[in-house]
């Protein structure tokens, strides 16, 4: 019998995903929950653990896929200007060589894959371009990813994600997500367990996520040598709920450029508590809203020309998707994640992620609130 499309892509992505998200956790646990870290020209931080994941998860594929392209957050070109800050990445890499070659032997069958890693620092700082110089995505085999999406969280000690998505011409085919902190009961009900900053996965390895185009959403439990069984994720199997129960994810309380009151006025038109489920980093909202975890998510951009950036959606999109959510812009269209590194407001105004049962519904209150811009 054939094999699925992408199973084998599957399997190298969950093995590189694991690989950074062990060494993300490993840096946490070494650093008691306290991450320094230096500042990008947007001024958000970015930690050792960010450069040296991308580097990871690069030089895992690539060996594996010479002719694919990559699309990343981060450049090398702060480790290029700053030898110290090279070196504590390098340092980083070396650590996640030592420590995949020490839990080959223990990594379950399915996971048994042997990665590849930079041989030195100059090709560390190349495969970190690959992806942080890139910029098309319409075309061609192109691997997006966040390295640490939700860094401001992950210094913290709480939610973040290692962030992977293979797309084909502009179309997510595979998505793989890592939440090395997050603390959730797959042998229980969906929609049961919380998603919260401080539900931390203390003494495991949190959870992996997973879907290919078409095959629908499954997690796994992460352990130090791999990961386990995967379950199926189905949110079909979910209760519908009414109206005014609906649970909303929301970034922090005034720490988004996105239009936080008219958020609050569509989840109030509709009978809800505002807010419900609050998470800072973008991709952990996905894997919230695929795991039943919280109901629906609305961006509201303040102006039309914001972009969004696209590697804090591609794969976790998907994970929502194939697990039977529906995310669509404001005028009703699909994402468009072949315009590059961002998703822009004239191509897809907004976004609205919902269950089928309630998504018009949500919809029509986003509209009603945007009319009243007009007022």
């Amino acid at each position: 019998m054939a094999s699925q499309p992408y199973t084998a892509e599957l399997s190298l992505a969950l093995a590189a995903v694991h690989n950074a998200s062990i060494l993300t956790k490993s840096v946490l646990r070494s650093l008691k929950n306290h991450v320094s870290a230096e500042t990008k020209a947007d001024d958000s931080p970015v930690t050792i653990a960010d450069f040296a994941a991308q580097a990871l998860l690069i030089s895992a594929i690539h060996a594996v896929y010479p002719n694919d392209q990559f699309l990343g957050e981060e450049s090398a070109d702060a480790l290029r200007t700053n030898v110290p800050l090279a070196d504590r990445v390098w340092e980083l890499v070396q650590r996640a060589k030592g420590l995949h070659a020490e839990s080959t032997q223990s990594r379950p069958a399915q996971g048994a894959q042997t990665l590849t890693f930079p041989a030195s620092k100059e090709e560390m700082f190349e495969l970190i371009d690959r992806g942080g110089k890139s910029e098309q995505t319409a075309t061609g085999r192109v691997w997006v990813m966040d390295p640490v999406d939700g860094t401001a969280t992950f210094m913290q000690g709480q939610q973040y994600a290692v962030c992977l998505c293979l797309l084909v011409d502009g179309k997510q085919a595979v998505g793989v997500i890592g939440c090395p902190n997050l603390a959730f009961d797959i042998e229980g009900s969906l929609g049961q367990s919380r998603v919260h900053e401080d539900l931390v996965d203390e003494e495991g390895f949190g959870v992996v996520l997973s879907a290919i185009k078409g095959q629908g959403t499954f997690i796994r439990r992460m352990t130090e040598g791999g990961w386990e069984e995967a379950r199926k994720v189905d949110l079909s199997e979910l209760p519908e709920k009414k109206l005014e129960e609906l649970n909303f994810v929301e970034s922090t309380i005034g720490k988004t450029s996105l239009s936080q009151e008219e958020h609050k006025a569509v989840c109030e038109q509709l009978g809800a508590q505002w807010p419900g489920t609050i998470i800072w980093a973008q991709q952990v909202k996905h894997v919230a809203l695929a795991l039943g975890s919280t109901d629906v998510m609305v961006r509201i951009p303040k102006t039309v020309d914001r972009f969004t950036c696209v590697w804090d959606h591609a794969g976790g999109h998907l994970l929502y998707t194939e697990a039977g959510g529906l995310i669509k812009d404001f005028n009703g269209g699909d994402v468009d994640f072949a315009q590059g590194r961002h998703i822009a407001g004239e191509r897809n105004y907004g976004m609205i992620a919902a269950l089928p049962s309630v998504f018009e519904k949500v919809k029509r209150a986003v509209k009603d609130v945007l009319a009243r811009r007009q007022q």
